[in-house]
């Protein structure tokens, strides 16, 4: 059965091009799978298809999630199985899967409901990188912190080199960062002069006369002739 799962997978990986996914090992041998688990050095997100029965082994597929469990929390973990009574046991060991696929349903169902299964995990780890993009983290000394993107009016580069202003709703906070780096990373960020990103949800107005950005809360910034056009076309998407 193992061929026909890396089959799928590849079939998988063919229909959906977008996704970036690798088979990183495929194996019917329960001992090379769990020293996968224990010593994988990767960070990457990771997807388990496992057999609940190894052939002429008394290592179960129920015994290397409970191992993954302990190595990887984030994992989405698909059981194989002929056992649908086995399935309590996932919930006694906290495992968590995200589906059981019974292999008596047959070729075409089992493809149908990895298709599904990895549809969803990709899915969910787009919806997961959207929430951690909507947060700001940066460090001060030893110390690292994380605030909400919404409550940032702007960034502004300081006078000392690599070094930033970050104007939230509450405070203004200096920290070494390059303002080049946080653009790139957030596109709610814009580039209103040289030395200053703005947050475009917390504009409350511009004038144009003056060149000035207005926040929600009454402070503001500057912005640049030649960035005003296009900070005007933002503000109206």
């Amino acid at each position: 059965m193992i061929n026909v799962y890396r089959l799928i997978f590849k079939n998988y990986m063919k229909d959906h091009p977008e996704h970036e996914m690798r088979i990183v090992i495929s194996t019917g041998n329960p001992t090379e799978f769990e020293n996968y688990i224990k010593y994988r050095s990767d960070n990457n997100d990771m997807f388990y298809l496992i057999d609940i029965e190894f052939a002429d082994s008394q290592t179960k597929g129920i015994d290397l999630a409970e191992e993954i469990r302990k190595h990887d929390a984030t994992a989405k973990i698909v059981f194989i199985t002929t056992h649908e009574e086995l399935a309590y046991l996932t919930f006694k060991r906290k495992i968590e899967p995200l589906d059981y696929i019974k292999k008596e349903d047959g070729i075409k169902s089992m493809n149908d409901s990895i298709y599904k299964d990895l549809d969803l995990t990709f899915q969910r780890l787009h919806e997961l990188n959207s929430q951690r993009r909507k947060m700001f983290h940066y460090s001060l000394g030893s110390r690292d912190y994380t605030i909400d993107v919404a409550d940032i009016n702007y960034l502004e580069t300081s006078s000392s080199s690599h070094k930033v202003f970050l104007h939230t709703l509450t405070e203004i906070t200096e920290f070494r960062g390059n303002l080049n780096t946080i653009e790139e990373e957030f596109a709610s960020l814009y580039r209103a002069h040289k030395s200053i990103l703005v947050n475009l949800d917390n504009i409350h107005s511009v004038d144009s006369l003056n060149k000035m950005i207005y926040f929600n809360d009454g402070s503001s910034c500057e912005v640049s002739r030649r960035k005003l056009p296009g900070l005007k076309r933002k503000m109206a998407q």
